[in-house]
C-alpha cells in the first residue's frame, strides 16, 4: 500500500559498487517504489564494474568519495531537507549512516543488518569499547534493525538490549535469474560452480581438497568453474596445481550481473562452502549467490554456517553440510555422478522454492510492513 511518506536508502555500499550489500540496497530501492511516493538513494561517488540490469530505475544522490569531506556532504545534505517527520530512513549499514542520520535532526531511522560488522573478531578494541559502548548506543537508538538471517539477528541481539530487531531473509529477481538453455555442454561431465570473492574463508580449498581424493575417473567426469577474484586467488591457484587439478577447474574471473544467470544455467550444481570461525569476523550472514544459483534452476550446496541455513532449505533445492566435513561431501559428489536425475529434480524444487517464497516482491512487501509499525 502507498504510503505519503519518503524513503531514504542511506547506503555508502551502492552499485557500481560490488558485493551482496550493493546489490541489496539497489533491490529495496527499486522494490520499495510501490510503497512510497519517493525513494532515493543517498551514497557515496564512484566507478566500478559492476552496472545492475535496473540501475536507471532509482534515483540516485551522490556524495564525494573522499571520507569526511563524504560525511560533512551527507550531513548538509539531510540536514537541509524539511518536514523530516515525513521520512524514512533506512540504512545500508548501521555505521556510519545511522549515526549522520541522527545527527542530522531525523529520529525515523532504520539500518539492514548483514553479519560480520556485528562481530569483533580478535580485536579488543571491538570486542570492549566498538560494540559494547558506540555500537550499542547506536542499535538501541535505531527505530529497528532489519537483519538477513536470524543468525544476524542474534548477534545484534548479543549487543542491543533494546529488542528492536527483527529477521528478515534476503531475495532474489526471479524475472533476471532463471533458468536458461545450456550452451554447447559435454553431457558427460558434472559441471560445479561457486561464485563468490575468492578468501579463504569461503572454502574453495575445501572443495578442492575433496575433488582431488576422489578416484581419477570420477575427477575425469567433473569440472569445477570458479568465478570471482579477491586476496586467496594466488593461494588456490598454487593449490590447484599442487593437487594436480588445472584439467577440473575454470578461473573465470570477475563474472558481471548480466552474465551470470547463463553462468549459473550453464553448469549442474552450486557449490559454496564457508567457514566460521569465532577469531575473526569472516563469515558468511545470509549468501545472496545461493539464491540466485536456486533461481537459475541448480541445486546448491552450502555449510551449515552463519546464516546460509536461511538461504537453503536442506533437501528442498539444497544441501547443507558440516563445516569442512570431507565424507559428507564426497558422498553427495560421487551420488551425483551415479544419478544426475537427483540433480535434475532437486534443481525444480530449488526454482520453484524461489518463486513461492524468495521474490523481491514478498521481501519487499514484507520490508514495508516493517518500517511502518
Amino acid at each position: 500500500m502507498l504510503t505519503n511518506r519518503k524513503l531514504i536508502i542511506f547506503s555508502y555500499d551502492f552499485p557500481p559498487s560490488n558485493g551482496g550489500i550493493a546489490r541489496l540496497c539497489q533491490e529495496i530501492a527499486v522494490g520499495m517504489r510501490l510503497y512510497y511516493t519517493s525513494v532515493t538513494v543517498l551514497t557515496r561517488k564512484k566507478t566500478g564494474p559492476n552496472i545492475p540490469y535496473n540501475l536507471n530505475a532509482v534515483q540516485v544522490v551522490e556524495l564525494p568519495t573522499k571520507r569526511i569531506v563524504c560525511e560533512l556532504a551527507a550531513i548538509s545534505y539531510l540536514s537541509k531537507l524539511k518536514d523530516k517527520n515525513q521520512y524514512d530512513i533506512l540504512c545500508g549499514n548501521w555505521h556510519p549512516e545511522s549515526f549522520l542520520s541522527f545527527i542530522s535532526g531525523f529520529k525515523n531511522v532504520f539500518a539492514l543488518g548483514h553479519g560480520t560488522e556485528f562481530l569483533s573478531g580478535d580485536s579488543s578494541f571491538r570486542k570492549f569499547i566498538w560494540l559494547p559502548y558506540y555500537g550499542k548506543l547506536t542499535l538501541n537508538k535505531l527505530k529497528l534493525i532489519i537483519a538477513n538471517s536470524n543468525y544476524t539477528e542474534k548477534l545484534i541481539r548479543q549487543i542491543s538490549d533494546s529488542g528492536n530487531a527483527v529477521a528478515l531473509p534476503l531475495a532474489v529477481n526471479h524475472y533476471f535469474f532463471m533458468p536458461l538453455d545450456k550452451v554447447s555442454l559435454k553431457v558427460d561431465k558434472l559441471r560445479l560452480c561457486t561464485v563468490s570473492r575468492i578468501e579463504h574463508f569461503k572454502g574453495h580449498d575445501f572443495i578442492a581438497n575433496v575433488i582431488a581424493k576422489l578416484p581419477k575417473e570420477f575427477r575425469n567426469k567433473m569440472e569445477w568453474n570458479i568465478a570471482g577474484t579477491g586476496p586467496y586467488l594466488v593461494d588456490l591457484i598454487r593449490l590447484i596445481k599442487e593437487l594436480g587439478l588445472e584439467n577440473e577447474v575454470k578461473f573465470h574471473g570477475f563474472v558481471k550481473d548480466e552474465d551470470l544467470p547463463a553462468f549459473y544455467s550453464n553448469n549442474d550444481l552450486f557449490i559454496l562452502c564457508s567457514r566460521e570461525n569465532s577469531k575473526n569476523t569472516s563469515v558468511e550472514g545470509f549468501g545472496l549467490v545461493f539464491l540466485e544459483a536456486q533461481s537459475c534452476g541448480l541445486p546448491v550446496i552450502g555449510t551449515n554456517t552463519g546464516g546460509i541455513s536461511d538461504a537453503i532449505d536442506n533437501n528442498n533445492g539444497g544441501w547443507l553440510i558440516k563445516q569442512d566435513d570431507e565424507f559428507e561431501l564426497k558422498n553427495l559428489l560421487v551420488n551425483f555422478l551415479h544419478d544426475r536425475s537427483v540433480l535434475t529434480n532437486m534443481g525444480l524444487k530449488a526454482r520453484e522454492r524461489i518463486v513461492k517464497y524468495c521474490t523481491w516482491e514478498i521481501y519487499c512487501a514484507k520490508l514495508s510492513e516493517l518500517l511502518n509499525l
